[in-house]
């Protein structure tokens, strides 16, 4: 099936953003967004990306080369248009390529984040004991903001980020779910920064030459982000991070599944955001 891109989802890959309501320019998100930079997480740890669990969460693979070829389905996306973000939106984009969606993680290389959420959240009479509540509250923002021995830091995100992501753990660890969960509006090119920060750049440097086949078979070596936006449009990209695809690797090359997961609870629109955030901010 032919790939279908909205409208307002060109005009924004173009840099043309309007509201779509009003005709006025959307005003920018008032955290800032910078360009991603340095060594993948896997490089910066020394870990091969065929030993280890980070950046796995998702749990799914692209489809068998020798399976009969499915209908590419359309991606449609909109990327005119502020974003509304909840915690869960938050957890997905930053923490459940690693965490799992049920937050239990692959433990004993990724630790549950449920105990450290429950240890912060108790609700006791005992002064003695709601201080040690307290602490356990702030030494998990710490880690979410300075990051540990295998966990990435996520200085990136705003407090009031960490507020909402911290919301959502607590119902992730068995807290009651308000009825209405918080949410708060961000650029598009904010949500492209959590999504390749916080998911993207776990196995993948910010920059740096393509590696060869051969290299990517034989070495566990992973493309970088700048190249690989270099010969992908943007359709192309949404397709193989939410479906999957085959690659050519190996000498003589040959179509293999290939080892990136399938991110398929990421929306169209999230990782087109990634897309037009790694054009508009190019990887350092």
């Amino acid at each position: 099936m032919r790939k279908v891109l909205t409208a307002l989802g060109l005009l924004a890959v173009l840099g043309v953003r309007h509201d779509v309501r009003a005709g006025q320019p959307v005003r920018p998100a008032a955290a800032p967004v910078t360009p991603v930079s340095g060594p993948s997480w896997l490089n910066t740890l020394g870990v091969d990306i065929r030993d280890t669990s980070l950046g796995r969460g998702a749990g799914r693979y692209g489809p068998n080369p020798q399976d009969p070829a499915a209908e590419r389905r359309a991606v449609s996306i909109n990327l005119d248009t502020p974003v509304a973000i909840s915690g869960a939106d938050l957890y997905r984009l930053n923490c459940q390529a690693c965490h799992r969606g049920d937050g239990t993680g692959a433990p004993p290389e990724i630790k549950s984040v449920l105990p450290a959420v429950q240890g912060s959240t108790l609700q006791q009479m005992s002064a003695a004991l709601r201080q040690k509540t307290a602490q356990a509250r702030a030494d998990l923002y710490q880690r979410i903001e300075k990051g540990g021995p295998k966990m990435p830091p996520r200085a990136f995100l705003q407090r009031s980020d960490v507020d909402l992501l911290f919301g959502y753990l607590t119902t992730l660890a068995g807290g009651r779910a308000a009825a209405t969960p918080p949410r708060t509006r961000m650029s598009v090119d904010r949500v492209g920064e959590f999504v390749v920060k916080g998911t993207c750049h776990i196995c993948h440097d910010a920059s740096g030459a393509r590696p060869t086949p051969t290299a990517i078979l034989m070495q566990g070596r992973v493309p970088s982000l700048a190249s690989v936006l270099a010969d992908k449009p943007i359709a192309d990209f949404v397709d193989k991070v939410r479906a999957g695809g085959s690659v050519m690797m190996g000498d003589p090359l040959y179509p293999h599944r290939g080892r990136m997961p399938v991110f398929y609870y990421l929306t169209d629109t999230e990782i087109g955001a990634a897309y037009k955030y790694l054009s508009a901010y190019p990887p350092r």
